[in-house]
């Protein structure tokens, strides 16, 4: 009777084989063949037309020293997704994995050539998109290289600064949210203090930060945990509001009472709200951070990118902001996959 049991079908693999006859995969020829061209197109561009004659002598020269590496590059992505569609094609393990690429990201490659294409051919080619205000992807790579030191160090200091503020900031807004969730005195008295005090804005707290802090460190410090701290304490409150009465009365069966009630019951039952609130307030972080750096604090992205428009340095204010997209992005990511991991008990439930 066991190995019958253990024979027959679990319910995920019948969701997933219903899936695959509902909604089939299907590999479009003409997409994935356009985003390879789109990317061949993009490295004859790059190599073979000539660069505008009123560009800049120092446009130029980035635009030439990086040409080689964009063209590599370029050929490479075209080569990569190539083997990626004959891999489509063959029978074997490794066909499910290049039929759900080519299905998923075929456009995004297609897309993202379409841009570059056009991107060097308005910039660097033509120079309809005039400079410095607009630069060519070579000029952005060539002082990506240039600026790789101090890039790095800005990196750093603002990892570090985003690191600490944000501990600070979920940390008060857990046990804020905790406390007036669970307590109704305090939610009498704080939550109106927080509808009013929460949503604003970090950059109007300025003055008051350099009259109530002893350093211009700390005070950021304190804009970005400020920023943090709203979301989490709202989503949190809110999290453990909607916990049903049931849950506790279960627990209190058990013998459960007081604080056991708020670890082991409210707040797993209020984590989904307590993961939107993060995401809310890691992109509100990224804001205060950029605001606080431009404020006394003589290190990080945001004082990278002031300092390159001060000195109206286009390409490297350019290259500061692929840095701090390509982190944004990353952050943001790590926090996804975070949370499918901590909440996997709810992902047919819940989808982000």
């Amino acid at each position: 009777m066991a190995d019958i049991v253990q024979a027959l079908p679990r319910p995920a693999q019948i969701t997933t084989a219903l899936e695959r006859i509902t909604n089939p995969e299907r590999v479009n020829p003409a997409t994935v063949g356009g985003g390879i061209a789109a990317w061949v197109v993009f490295a004859g561009v790059s190599k073979l037309v000539p660069n505008n004659v009123d560009l800049p002598m120092s446009a130029t020269g980035s635009i030439d020293a990086a040409t080689g590496f964009v063209v590599t590059v370029s050929l490479a992505i075209a080569a990569v997704w190539a083997a990626i569609w004959v891999l489509g094609t063959v029978h074997g393990p490794a066909r499910a994995w290049a039929v759900r690429h080519l299905t998923h990201d075929a456009k995004w490659v297609l897309g993202a050539g379409i841009w570059f294409v056009f991107w060097e051919f308005t910039t660097a080619k033509t120079g309809l998109l005039a400079p410095p205000y607009f630069d060519a992807p070579q000029q952005i790579l060539t002082s990506l290289w240039q600026e790789r030191g101090i890039l790095s160090e800005s990196l750093g200091a603002s990892l570090l600064l985003l690191a600490v503020g944000f501990a600070v900031g979920l940390v008060a807004g857990l046990v804020t949210g905790v406390t007036i969730g669970w307590f109704q005195a305090a939610n009498y008295w704080v939550h109106p203090i927080l509808i009013f005090i929460g949503p604003v804005p970090s950059l109007a707290w300025v003055p008051i930060v350099f009259v109530l802090f002893p350093s211009t460190y700390s005070g950021a410090v304190f804009m970005i945990a400020l920023s943090v701290w709203f979301p989490i304490t709202v989503l949190t409150r809110a999290g453990i509001l909607s916990v049903p009465r049931s849950y506790y009365d279960v627990a209190q069966t058990l013998g459960a009472k007081g604080w056991f009630l708020v670890a082991r019951v409210s707040l797993p039952a209020a984590l989904p709200s307590i993961f939107t609130g993060a995401f809310m307030a890691l992109g509100a972080s990224f804001v205060s951070l950029t605001v606080a750096e431009n404020f006394g604090v003589n290190a990080g992205l945001g004082w990278y990118l002031n300092y390159m428009k001060g000195f109206g340095n286009y390409p490297g204010l350019y290259a500061g902001i692929v840095v701090l997209v390509v982190v944004c992005g990353a952050a943001l990511t790590l926090l996804f996959r975070l949370r499918n991991f901590v909440l996997r008990w709810e992902k047919e439930l819940t989808r982000w």
